[in-house]
């Protein structure tokens, strides 16, 4: 228990720093933004709205979800060290280790709030954009509203308090978001009247999930390297990285002539096509829960390898 409880409590209060920043709302709002004016602006598209929809808000999530971590780990970390918190904490009872994994875990508990508020925007999305001609306003018209009142309401809220705006509009941006979803679900599809659960394509969740295990992976990659590097060379790194690990499968995928070389940075960069399942969506098949342990497993095994990494250059690091 006495090693639990400051773990949490580094843990909240990473989280809490991270979503106060007025850059992890300015991505918030962008990649939101994005992602439910998607219905006004691919409309008409000779029968594949909801396709084009669907892939672009999930590539909306995934851009915005690895800039929120790679910035979150990388910015939490050198503000840590250049103000003294670290040397503060550190000085407790609390182990260098402990408290490196506890900020790493604090900054994905914010990523899961902003993937939480990011696949509700895109269930109203193509659900909003399924018709080719139409729009259905039931979806879109409680999304829209949301992001509008969560910015008034939290400007109305920080004037009367002087509580951090930031953070107050994303939390009013994802009850918003959640509660546009549950109204939306209520409501049948007007253009094809289906009602709950037809009117929703909830297959979409199962792909966010996939999505999210990568962006953990991003950002635990972010943390290892922030305890040695600044902001801007920690983001160009995993920039590159995971562009590589992208275009992994093309360039040097596994083959019999495969050299020693290829074989080891195949093995060392990040799958990021594994994640990326929204053929699977196309082709109505369901993802077996087998692929989702596995792909758990890997990410899991991968980000354990960056953070203990990670570790290890933070407990040789000169604090003061």
């Amino acid at each position: 228990m006495r090693c639990v409880t400051p773990f949490y409590a580094i843990a909240r209060l990473a989280a809490i720093e991270a979503i106060r920043r007025p850059v992890f709302l300015l991505v918030s709002l962008a990649s939101l933004v994005g992602i439910l004016l998607l219905p006004l602006l691919l409309n008409y598209t000779l029968g594949d709205s909801a396709r084009i929809i669907r892939d672009s808000a999930l590539a909306f999530y995934l851009v915005g979800g690895f800039l929120l971590g790679t910035h979150a780990a990388a910015e939490g970390f050198s503000r840590d060290l250049r103000r003294g918190t670290a040397a503060t904490i550190l000085a407790k009872p609390v182990s260098r280790g402990a408290f490196f994994l506890a900020r790493a875990t604090g900054i994905v508990l914010a990523l899961a709030l902003f993937s939480i508020a990011a696949l509700a925007a895109t269930l109203l999305a193509v659900r909003a954009g399924a018709s080719d001609l139409r729009l259905d306003w039931t979806a879109a018209a409680p999304a829209l509203a949301a992001l509008l009142l969560a910015p008034i309401l939290a400007g109305a809220w920080n004037h009367r308090t002087r509580r951090p705006f930031a953070s107050a509009a994303f939390f009013l941006l994802l009850l918003l978001l959640l509660l546009a979803v549950a109204t939306a679900a209520c409501l049948p599809t007007p253009l094809d009247h289906l009602t709950f659960p037809n009117n929703f394509s909830w297959t979409i969740l199962s792909v966010g999930l996939l999505l999210f295990l990568c962006i953990g992976m991003a950002t635990a990659l972010a943390a290892a390297l922030a305890t040695r590097l600044k902001l801007a060379p920690v983001l160009l790194l995993c920039s590159g990285i995971f562009m590589l690990g992208l275009m992994a499968d093309s360039f040097i995928g596994p083959r019999v002539d495969q050299s020693l070389v290829s074989a080891t940075a195949y093995a060392l960069l990040p799958n990021v096509q594994a994640f990326w399942l929204v053929d699977a969506l196309d082709a109505a098949v369901t993802i077996p829960s087998s692929y989702f342990w596995l792909a758990t497993a890997y990410a899991a095994a991968w980000s354990a390898a960056a953070l203990a990494l990670g570790a290890a250059a933070f407990h040789h690091r000169e604090i003061s």
